[in-house]
Order: structure tokens, then C-alpha cells, then sequence
């Protein structure tokens, strides 16, 4: 056996999230996770190199969680503690590395879950990660097919990847599936036929799976390629990955092989197969002894089945050991360490001959390697009807962690994950949830075609895995409010209760503008009295800023409060444009402050502190009349007005992770640009034309888009920005422009 291994260190223990105390009555015990971490590269995969495993080693997250939600929680190789304590009972083990993205040629997602019991004294859990995406790829002999400029575009709902001549043949695609109901990846072809014309293939690879590469070949028949590509074939190889498992190797654990040994084996009528039982022991084991339930006849419990007089004794009675020691030389530290395996198969002939009990057969095995490290698990086996367990047809993953999955749990709505065991049982089935305290429960069902996609998976599925998972919207929530939630279907109810926390809604300060004030500012003229949309008089702790500091060096006011037509309360914020010395500069408005003027530029910083909450739109009562005899200072490709035409007139809303610097001075110019890396959250209109009745404000609504940054990150900031000539950065514009706003106001469905 060939082994890629690299040793990792444990340090100290990360703070744990509890989301109850991890001790009780009835006792505790201890569970260990030992500190390796192994990249196994099969089907020549390339290896996992040092960078790749540093980051997969930072981003390594377990939730540990029972009946009563998360227990414990790690994030970082270097942060799980050789041991910790844990109550006696039944728990579940969710893992994950890597990045989860929609499509991408280099990130890659890892996930395993695990049920598994702590009993007193010392445990040990084995965990593997397994890749979670689905592959896509293009065979190079498709280059030969007599398309030019080929170009192959995969795609699903939320992401896609582009494949052509510079990378057919060298990159993998990695695609992560939005949810269980999406089973296809869809493709183009593109490309030029002999004769020029244009060639389009489309089509879908059905039912994809996770861990499996659709490796796409285009071939063409030997005559040449015409009538538009009429003669092009293509085929589709699906090919099962075996690639950059990640495991955590704790104390020697048994493991089953070809089967899931925390289930039960079962044959009602004397036809088992032979079945065996797999440990390994990193360093050496130094003992192994199997232990028998009462039922078992003729049995001798506690003996180290590493002997040979053991083993001899055992293969007489149908239970062969097999053991195998070998070295792996690539540790990081240059020495050998010892892989010692051992496979204990219980033959059929030994489990047939079993005598039928109402009980099941239970086999307990202790190992302990040469660290001193102990692993316990069990064999089970059922032979009648009476013995055989039947879990809950459905239960609940982990609920939704609002640092690494920031939109499931929104102010007014969320969406809950559980997992379907038994289809036959699990019928009609969702999530149940009620405000904390409430004694009535509310049912909510998933679509009918995510129900049926987690009834397939579940029958597929031999162990609890996130393939038989589904998903349920939940809406009509209250913000900045504590729930409960469970499992249910037809004549069964979870015990399982989680609790998630619905997020705040926001209030934007001096919303409707009935607050303003003045402060000082120097400029090239003296210093100035400057107006500002806020009570404060300090442009630094405003909410809303404006670029009057800039024209107060020519004596110009271009936002003040307006008793002209207002919505709520007295006044709304008059945004007028206008020009000194022929410079057009754009009446505005903006949720941030007016840092400094640069000569005749300006230098602002956009938004502000904000709750990391996820609005819909942003509504505005509103009334814009641009005006005409447009004058452009200089011309853009990015300015769409023209000289002596009409102004246009903007309002746009973002949501990003810090702070937004703008420049005007074209020397050192820097705009606002919505794909911004640092943006989450997007929405605008732009008015080419008048807004709003004369005289009266209209309601405006501006819808939000997220991005898929917006996944993975929480907004930190809030930004907001109106001008009534939407070029004023490039002091482009009408002096005659005029909006008028009142009542700004973040909408939460």
C-alpha cells in the first residue's frame, strides 16, 4: 500500500460554540482526533501541494452537535485538541475544507458526516472528507474535430466555466450543484465549421453527480465538416473520482468494509456474506481485543487478537486476522512512520451459523496503537426481524451557520436543511418551527420536486450524507427574533430541535431628512459655513454626506432641505446641480462623508457602519427633472450624455465589506464600480427623462442583487449614493438639474 502522508501539530483548543452544556448527568467521556491530515491521489490526479494543504488545513471546520443542536465546534487543523469531553450519548460529526464556489477550475469542497456514540471513558472518531463537486472536462483529441475557434461553455444555474484551445486538455472543472433539485449541467459548442459558418451545439448531461468527471469528447466523421457541423459527434464518458481525500486520522477505529459499520448487518434468512472489519494504527498498534455480547455461544472475550495463538484459535471458529505492516517514508519530518492494518472477517459460514436471537449480535472492538491511543467501535448483526433497528425516517443537518453561510437565515425568512433516511417512510415530510416559546408548531414542506429529488438520493444513499438532504423555505418571519425547528414526516416527529436567529432589520438614520446642520471647512476662498444633511455638524460622525464642501469655494450650496414637496415631516433633500468658472458639479447626496478637495476634485468616502443584515430593495420617494444644455468637460467612453442634450439622474445602493474611497481629479481617478471586489450587494436606476408627478414625490423601489460573494461574506457596510447629474464625477451635466428625495427606507422580504 502506497501512502501520500503529511503530519500535522496540533496546538491549542479553539473556544467551542455551545449551544448547550456539553456535560449532564449520566456521565461523560472523551473523544479524540488525532493530528494528520492525508491527501490520497488515485487516477492520476496531481498531489496536494504545500500551499493547497496549508489553506485546506486553516479552513478545516468540524461541527460536533447532538439531539440539542451544536455542541462543539473547530475551525483549523492547528485549533481541534487531542482530546475533549463530550456527554455519553449519540452525536453527529459534519466536516468540511476547501471552498465551496458554484464553478471553478482550481477550488474544490470536501465534505463528510458521521454519525457516532460516546460511551464512557475514551472514544475516537474517523472522519473523511470526500471531494463534493461535480467534474466537468474536455478531451484534447476534440481539438481534431475541424471546428475552429472551438470554445465549450458548461454551465448551471449559478455558475459556468469556459473551455478553449489554451486550456482543452489541462484543466478540470470543479462545480458546486445550487441544490438538490438542479441535477443537470448544461453545455455549448461553439465554434466555425470548414466553410466558415458558425457552428452552436446545446445540450445537458443528465443527472450529475458529486465525485464524477463528465470528460466531454467532440469527434467529426473522416469527411470534412459541413453543412454547419451537421457530421460533429459527441459523447460523454462519466468517469467515478477518487481524488484528494482528506482524512483526519484519530485513534484506531474499526472501520466496515463495503458496508457503514455504525448500521446494523442484517440477513433474516442465513445469507450473510462474508464481512470484514478494517483498522489502521499510524505508528503501530499495540493491541486489539474483540469482546462478544452474551448471545454468542462458545466465545472467549478480551483477548489481544494480534497473537497468533489467537488468531489460529479464531480462524478455527470462522473469523480469519489479517495483518499487514508497511512504512510510509514521506512524513514531513523525513522519518518512516509504521501503517499497520489489520482486516478481521467475519465469514459467512460463522454468521450463518449464528443462532437466532430477538437481540442483536454485538462484537466490540478496543485498539490502541503505540501512542497509547485507544479506539472503540462495533460490529452489530441482526438475524431476525425482532433485532433489527429502524432509525428515524428523517432528521436535521446543522443548522445554518451564520459566519460561513451568511444568507440562510435572513430578517424575515430562512431556509432549513434536513435529511430524508427512509424514503418508503419519509412520504410527506419538512421542517417544523415555532418562535422560541410558543407551544403550537408551524409545518413547512419542501417543493415536490426537491421531496422527490431527496426520496431518490435517500434510496441511493447507504449512509446519512448530504446527498438525501432537502431543503425548505421558510417566510414570514419576524427580524431580530429566536426559532425553534424539527424534523417531521407522515407518523413521526424529530425530537431534534435547533435553534436559528433571524437577522435585524435596519433603519437608515435621518431618513427622511429633517435633520441638518453646518460646519466649517476650509477652502481656497477662507474657511466656509458648509451645509451638511445631519445634526451632528461634523461631516466625520454623519450619516449622509453631500459635495458642498467642494462648492463652498465657489460659494455654491448644491443639497439643502427643501420645503417644496415632502413626503413625512417638513422637508426633503433638494439635490441641484450647478456650475462655477464652466465646471458643472452635480447636486448629491451620499451615505458617507466628503473627505477632502483635491484642487477642484473631490475626495469621498462611501458608507457606513451597517448590521450585515440582507435588504431586497431600497425604497426612495422621489421627483427628478433633469435639465437640458448638457455640458461635457471632457470626453469618456463612460459618459452617455452628450453636449446641449438632456441630464441624466441617478440613485444607486450597494453593500460591501468595508469602506468605498472616490476620486474625481482624472490624474488619480477612482469610481465606484459595482463588480468591485469589496461589493455584495448591488442595485440602481438611472432617469433619462423626469421622475415623478410636478410637484409631488413618487414612490421608487431598487431591487438589490447579490453576487456570489455575498455567499461567503457579510456586508459591513452600507452604501447609497443620488445625483441629479449622473456624470458630475466627469463634470458632465446640466446646471439646471434638479432631485428631490425623502424618506430612503431598506425593504426585508
Amino acid at each position: 500500500m502506497t501512502r501520500s502522508a503529511v503530519a500535522l501539530a496540533v496546538a491549542a483548543l479553539l473556544p467551542s460554540c455551545a449551544m448547550e452544556a456539553p456535560f449532564a448527568d449520566g456521565g461523560d467521556g472523551t473523544l479524540s482526533i488525532s493530528t494528520e491530515i492525508k491527501g490520497d491521489v488515485v487516477k492520476n490526479t496531481r498531489a496536494i501541494d504545500s500551499d493547497e494543504m496549508s489553506a485546506l488545513r486553516e479552513n478545516f471546520v468540524i461541527w460536533i452537535c447532538n439531539s440539542k443542536g451544536v455542541v462543539k465546534r473547530f475551525k483549523g487543523v492547528d485549533n481541534i485538541p487531542e482530546s475533549f469531553s463530550l456527554k455519553v450519548g449519540s452525536y453527529v460529526a459534519d466536516a468540511w475544507a476547501g471552498d465551496s464556489v458554484s464553478a471553478s477550475f482550481d477550488k474544490k469542497f470536501y465534505r463528510a458526516v458521521q454519525d457516532f456514540e460516546i460511551s464512557k471513558g475514551s472514544n475516537a472518531l474517523s472522519l473523511v472528507c470526500r471531494i463534493a463537486n461535480v467534474l466537468v472536462s474536455v478531451d484534447p483529441a476534440s481539438l481534431n474535430a475541424g471546428l475552429q475557434d472551438m470554445k465549450i461553455t458548461f454551465s448551471n444555474s449559478r455558475g459556468e466555466l469556459l473551455f478553449t484551445a489554451d486550456n482543452i486538455g489541462v484543466d478540470k472543472g470543479y462545480f458546486m450543484m445550487p441544490n438538490t433539485s438542479e441535477t443537470d449541467i448544461l453545455y455549448k459548442i461553439e465554434g466555425k465549421a470548414a466553410d466558415g459558418s458558425a457552428y452552436v451545439k446545446e445540450g445537458s448531461i443528465a443527472n450529475v453527480q458529486r465525485a464524477h468527471e463528465y470528460c466531454m469528447t467532440v469527434t467529426a466523421d473522416e469527411r470534412p465538416v459541413t453543412e454547419g457541423g451537421a457530421l460533429i459527434r459527441i459523447s460523454i464518458a462519466d468517469i467515478p473520482v477518487i481524488e484528494d481525500d482528506i482524512e483526519i486520522f484519530p485513534a484506531p477505529s474499526p472501520r466496515g468494509v463495503g458496508f457503514d459499520i455504525a448500521g446494523q448487518v442484517v440477513s433474516t434468512d442465513r445469507s450473510f456474506t462474508d464481512t470484514k472489519v478494517y483498522l489502521c494504527g499510524y505508528y503501530g498498534l499495540a493491541s486489539v481485543t474483540m469482546d462478544f455480547s452474551g448471545n454468542f455461544t462458545g466465545m472467549t472475550g478480551g483477548q489481544n487478537i494480534l497473537s497468533n495463538s489467537v488468531m489460529t484459535e479464531l480462524a478455527a471458529k470462522g473469523i480469519r486476522v489479517e495483518r499487514q505492516e508497511s512504512y510510509d517514508a514521506s512524513a514531513v519530518d523525513g522519518g518512516q512512520v509504521k501503517v499497520d492494518e489489520l482486516y478481521v472477517t467475519f465469514s459467512k459460514e460463522f454468521l450463518d451459523a449464528l443462532p437466532e436471537s430477538s437481540d442483536e449480535f454485538v462484537v466490540s472492538f478496543e485498539a490502541t496503537d503505540a501512542r497509547s491511543r485507544v479506539g472503540r467501535g462495533s460490529l452489530r448483526i441482526a438475524n431476525t426481524l425482532e433485532a433489527v433497528e429502524h432509525p428515524a425516517p428523517v432528521g436535521l443537518a446543522p443548522a445554518p451557520d451564520p459566519e460561513t453561510d451568511p444568507m440562510a437565515v435572513l430578517s424575515r425568512s430562512a431556509v432549513l436543511t434536513g435529511y430524508v433516511f427512509d424514503a418508503e417512510a419519509a412520504v410527506n415530510f419538512g421542517i417544523r418551527y415555532r418562535e422560541a416559546g410558543a407551544s403550537e408548531w408551524i409545518k413547512a414542506y419542501p417543493s415536490s420536486a426537491a421531496a422527490a429529488a431527496a426520496r431518490r438520493n435517500a434510496r441511493a444513499a447507504a449512509t446519512r450524507a448530504d446527498m438525501a438532504a432537502f431543503s425548505v423555505r421558510i417566510d414570514g418571519l419576524k427580524p431580530a427574533t429566536q426559532y425553534e425547528y424539527s424534523v417531521f414526516c407522515d407518523d413521526f416527529e424529530s425530537n431534534d430541535i435547533q435553534t436559528f436567529t433571524t437577522e435585524s432589520v435596519f433603519s437608515i438614520v435621518n431618513a427622511s431628512f429633517e435633520d441638518w446642520s453646518t460646519y466649517s471647512a476650509k477652502t481656497m476662498l477662507g474657511t466656509k459655513n458648509v451645509i451638511l444633511p445631519g445634526s451632528t455638524g461634523d461631516k466625520l460622525t454623519s450619516f449622509w454626506g453631500s459635495g458642498n464642501e467642494g462648492a463652498a469655494t465657489a460659494n455654491k450650496v448644491l443639497t439643502d432641505k427643501s420645503t417644496d414637496m415632502a413626503h413625512s415631516g417638513q422637508y426633503s433633500a433638494r439635490l441641484a446641480s450647478n456650475s462655477a468658472m464652466n465646471i458643472i458639479a452635480a447636486g448629491n447626496i451620499f451615505v458617507g462623508h466628503y473627505v477632502e478637495t483635491d484642487v477642484t476634485n473631490g475626495v469621498l468616502l462611501l458608507g457606513r457602519p451597517y448590521d450585515g443584515s440582507h435588504p431586497s430593495a431600497l425604497r426612495v420617494y422621489a421627483n427628478y427633472r433633469p435639465g437640458g444644455n448638457v455640458s461635457v468637460k471632457n470626453a469618456d467612453d463612460k459618459i452617455e450624455v452628450v453636449n446641449g442634450g438632456t441630464d441624466h439622474g441617478q440613485i444607486y445602493v450597494a453593500l460591501t465589506d468595508e469602506p468605498v474611497e472616490i476620486r474625481t481629479n482624472p490624474s488619480n481617478q477612482k469610481l465606484f464600480e459595482k463588480d468591485d471586489v469589496h461589493v455584495l450587494a448591488y442595485g440602481q436606476v438611472t432617469w433619462t427623462d423626469a421622475f415623478g408627478p410636478d410637484g409631488q414625490l413618487q414612490l421608487l423601489e431598487i431591487p438589490l442583487e447579490y453576487n456570489e460573494r455575498a455567499r461567503s461574506k457579510r456586508p459591513t457596510h452600507l452604501v447609497i449614493v443620488a445625483s441629479a447629474s449622473k456624470f458630475g464625477d466627469f463634470f458632465a451635466g446640466s446646471a439646471s438639474s434638479v432631485m428631490y428625495l425623502d424618506d430612503f427606507e431598506l425593504v426585508y422580504e
